[in-house]
Parts: C-alpha cells; sequence; structure tokens
C-alpha cells in the first residue's frame, strides 16, 4: 500500500471499516431483522433471520433496548390508568382493557417510565397494538 492512499474498504465501498464496524454491532445489539442503509453512492444491506436477532451476542447480553413497547393483550377499549412521566413498579397496571363490559388489567412487564402514552382513553384497541412506551429502570 502507497503512502497516499487512504482506506482500501472507503475507496471501493464508500464506507470505512471502523463505519462498518460500528454499524454491525449497533445492529447485532438490537432486535433489527434487516437494515437497507445509503450512503452516497453506496448502499449497504444487512440481513439476519429473527432467530439470531432475538439471541443477543455474548458482549451485548446486559445491553437491552431502554424503551419498550407494551401491547395489548386483547381486543377492546382501552382506559389507561396512567400518563406520560409516570414511574411505575413491575406489575403495577397501566390501564385496563374492556371487553364484553368486562374490564381486564393491563401490568407493565418491569420497571420503569411512562415515555410515551400511545392510545388515548376510550379508544377501540387490536390485540398486539402498542398501548404505550415505557423507558426501562427509571422508576425507584
Amino acid at each position: 500500500m502507497s503512502a497516499g492512499s487512504g482506506d482500501p474498504l472507503r475507496e471501493r465501498a464508500g464506507v470505512s471499516a471502523d463505519e462498518l464496524s460500528d454499524l454491525l454491532s449497533l445492529v447485532g445489539a438490537s432486535d433489527v431483522t434487516e437494515l437497507d442503509v445509503t450512503l452516497g453512492s453506496t448502499r449497504l444491506s444487512v440481513r439476519r433471520s429473527p432467530a439470531q436477532a432475538s439471541r443477543p451476542a455474548p458482549a451485548d447480553e446486559a445491553r437491552e433496548p431502554r424503551s419498550l413497547a407494551i401491547a395489548s393483550p386483547l381486543v377492546g377499549i382501552f382506559r389507561p390508568s396512567v400518563a406520560s412521566g409516570d414511574a411505575l413498579a413491575a406489575g403495577q397496571s397501566i390501564g385496563a382493557i374492556e371487553a364484553l363490559g368486562m374490564p381486564t388489567s393491563v401490568d407493565a412487564p418491569q420497571s420503569g417510565t411512562v415515555e410515551d402514552l400511545l392510545v388515548q382513553d376510550g379508544s377501540p384497541v387490536e390485540y398486539g397494538q402498542p398501548l404505550l412506551i415505557l423507558r426501562r429502570g427509571d422508576a425507584p
């Protein structure tokens, strides 16, 4: 390699080895299964099976995403009992889903702070629909 030449990967692909390594580390620490990135004239596609995405790498086992979407366990009308900014303990009710006149409590799977309430009081919800975003570990 001559003294004047730069990073061969950057010269051929438009992305440096460090940038590629950083991108792959970010994807590896997430549950992303497919990512397409365009940098100038370079297009990079990263794909992996959902089974690989759900299995954390050994170095990333302690690192979980900071936010978690809590989804509706059934179809019905959502009645939240929390608001954005509220601190929650694991097992605390976030509200209820009313179906056939019967309310079913929806509980926080872990402690945290309500980052965003996605469904307003009295709105219909579907099974699996995200109800709120919980920022993990911010609660006492």
